[in-house]
């Protein structure tokens, strides 16, 4: 089936056009009519479906039933009328003299009394047989006798009976059968043996309908869950060489497309991952390089005479690299969510805490720390060793960029965190990339290790902050934005 868009009325595929009285074209636009993608609307559908065609069903051979008994039973007693007839013996003038009892079953009209009978009438309408026993002509009531083939309710000896009459021709005289059965016998037949006939039918159609029924909702089911069974096989085919690939959505149930997405999605998040774990392995191989290669041309260029002649550029140089190594560290912790404990965190402890801690680096570098917390900033929910870290980095890094005698701020409160040097400042080409791993500026190629602010920034995000930079007047300044309810 199809679906005007214009009028909403259905048609067939190869109609030539709509019958809507919508105007010009707006009348041919069509579109399919689509099974529904629920799959409880589906089953639910097939079982409304079902339990139609059980009641269709049912009520088709009731009626049929209903409607045919009496046909049937006219037709049966219509039957044994020209039956009689073709077993009617005739004398030599011609006249119905008896019947031939060895194809009749008689003893059912004449063992029976008034429940059955017989009569053979002439054109007139008299009875010539059984003769000489006063029987009349059956007749319908209100009516005189009908010479034509039919069947009628009528009265005989104040019985009420059901008959039937059969006309014949034998040698250019016309003849009619009439044979009658009483309306009681023919109830006593219908509780004997008709309505248990009728219950049997309605059982068997009542079976026939639920085989049916259960037919369909087996390739129903078959046919929406397909889709779901090539969902699996392709989710089995994934391996860590093909985490590109996604489970197709085309013809899921409306109920499934939940999982589905929720699986692509957490695909997304693992290839990312993976990528990232790539690119950081990458890295750090390439940072640990650098500091190795120093160590081992340091050596060789020492010999064997004055091994201790660039002693001092040997710490130096395992310091560098212990130092990358520790930041590596620090950045896995950080990127795992099970490693951090949310709990409340005293404002003022934790700033004083870190304020101690950086203050020996401040003195070496003659900067000046200014750190305040607003009197509104009692307590934060964040991991206490996660955010000593991230004020740490973000306070060392604000040193390392300050002029001497420049001053480092901090300034906190209930609703974010911010630290500002009075430095050069960040251009602002390179501010987009600043929280990138192992990234430093043109001026610091030969410091650090490029992972502080990227373990700042995943610190905040398993926070749910907002770590930002921008330019201030002078130098820069980073902002934490904590989370509503935070």
């Amino acid at each position: 089936m199809w679906r005007c868009i214009a009028c909403a009325r259905s048609c067939r595929p190869w109609a030539p056009r709509c019958r809507s009285p919508m105007p010009g074209d707006a009348a041919m636009r069509f579109s399919k009519l689509h099974w529904p993608r629920s799959l409880g609307t589906r089953l639910l559908a097939t079982y409304v479906a079902g339990i139609l065609v059980c009641m269709v069903v049912i009520v088709v051979v009731s009626a049929a039933t209903m409607l045919l008994r009496g046909d049937t039973l006219n037709e049966g007693i219509s039957t044994h009328a020209r039956l009689i007839g073709r077993q009617l013996a005739f004398d030599a003038s011609g006249r119905p003299s008896g019947l031939d009892e060895s194809e009749l079953p008689m003893w059912l009209y004449s063992g029976m009394g008034k429940e059955t009978s017989v009569r053979v009438l002439d054109a007139t309408g008299d009875v010539v047989l059984p003769a000489g026993k006063n029987a009349s002509a059956l007749l319908q009531e209100g009516k005189g006798f009908e010479p034509r083939d039919h069947t009628f309710d009528a009265v005989a000896d104040r019985l009420a009976v059901r008959a039937a009459t059969h006309g014949l021709d034998h040698e250019g005289q016309r003849w009619y059968v009439q044979v009658a059965v009483s309306q009681r016998l023919i109830e006593l037949m219908d509780r004997s043996v008709g309505l248990p006939a009728l219950g049997q039918g309605l059982l068997l159609a009542c079976l026939a309908s639920v085989l049916v029924f259960a037919v369909v909702m087996y390739f129903t089911l078959g046919r929406m869950l397909r889709p779901l069974r090539v969902a699996s096989e392709s989710a089995a085919r994934i391996t860590p060489r093909t985490l590109d690939a996604r489970l197709s959505v085309q013809g899921l149930p409306s109920e499934m497309l939940p999982l589905i997405e929720a699986f692509n999605r957490a695909l997304d998040r693992l290839e990312s991952g993976y990528i990232a774990q790539q690119d950081f392995l990458a890295a750090a191989a390439h940072e640990l390089k650098t500091p190795l290669s120093l160590i081992r041309g340091q050596i060789e260029l020492s010999g064997g005479e004055d091994a201790a002649f660039n002693r001092d550029a040997l710490i130096r140089d395992v310091d560098q690299m212990a130092r990358h190594v520790g930041q590596l560290l620090h950045l896995a912790e950080a990127t795992e969510l099970c490693n951090y404990e949310v709990r409340l965190v005293g404002a003022a402890a934790l700033v004083d805490e870190v304020g101690d801690y950086i203050g020996r680096l401040a003195a070496r570098r003659e900067v000046y720390l200014d750190l305040r917390v607003a009197p509104n900033a009692v307590s934060w929910q964040a991991d206490r060793g996660a955010l000593f870290t991230l004020l740490k980095n973000l306070l060392e890094n604000a040193i390392q960029h300050s002029p001497p005698h420049g001053v480092v701020r901090l300034m906190a409160d209930a609703r974010q965190i911010s630290v500002r040097d009075e430095g050069p400042g960040i251009p602002a080409r390179d501010l987009p990339m600043i929280f990138d791993r192992f990234w430093r500026g043109a001026g610091r190629r030969d410091e650090g290790t490029g992972l502080g602010l990227a373990i700042c920034q995943e610190i905040a995000l398993a926070h749910g902050w907002r770590l930002s930079a921008h330019a201030a007047s002078p130098g820069t300044e980073f902002v934490i934005a904590f989370a509503p309810g935070r």
